[in-house]
């Protein structure tokens, strides 16, 4: 008599875990969204809750882009998304992320110049006043995004030299305290940071 054993249940393999790289819509939404919340300004404080929020960056790498976007040439907000998307999707992520970070305010301005800026005497007062509002709210927004932006600065070493906090500290009394001007600021700090984690060889780490 021959006995039949059943047939073990087989496992299935778990996906492969790691980020997952956002679709061209998926990145112009995102954007979309960034925008919109970022009426009287704050898109980086925005554009920093969107990507953690959906797992896309974390604080280390948002801060990474948030440096380069403002040491490029241009409105921050747009080189953060074009740095963002870039960095997610290459150029058709920065495409799709230009496109939706630029789109609502382009339509915005463009309903207020044809309704509101040919009436006699500009935007009404309480218009006026309902946008000097939202620009207070926005520096709020914006100061609650300096707080993980200097911890990932503070935290950086140079062997056992705390340079991210001796940059964070000379930056703040250069700029805040002494009122020097930025350009020779940037090139004597950052110069000093880019030497401090330059590539070594493994001998000398």
């Amino acid at each position: 008599m021959t006995i039949t054993l059943p047939t073990p249940p087989q496992r299935e393999e778990a996906p492969p875990s790691g980020p997952v790289s956002p679709t061209f819509t998926q990145l112009a939404r995102a954007f979309v969204g960034v925008a919109l919340a970022g009426i009287g300004g704050g898109i980086p404080a925005h554009t920093r809750r969107a990507m953690l929020s959906r797992g896309w960056l974390d604080d280390a790498e948002f801060a990474e882009a948030f440096t380069l976007a403002q040491l490029t040439p241009g409105p921050n907000g747009v080189n953060l998304a074009a740095m963002v998307g870039a960095r997610l999707g290459g150029k058709r992520g920065a495409l799709a992320s230009t496109l939706g970070v630029l789109t609502p305010g382009l339509i915005a301005m463009t309903a207020v110049t044809l309704l509101l800026l040919g009436l006699p005497g500009g935007l009404p007062p309480t218009l006026q006043s309902a946008l000097r509002g939202a620009a207070c709210a926005a520096l709020a927004v914006m100061l609650a995004m300096v707080g993980p932006i200097v911890r990932v600065g503070w935290s950086l070493n140079a062997g056992k030299l705390p340079i991210g906090a001796a940059v964070t500290v000379l930056t703040f009394v250069a700029l805040g305290v002494l009122r020097l001007d930025l350009l020779p600021v940037l090139v004597v700090l950052v110069g000093l940071g880019l030497m401090a984690h330059r590539p070594r060889r493994p001998q000398e780490k």
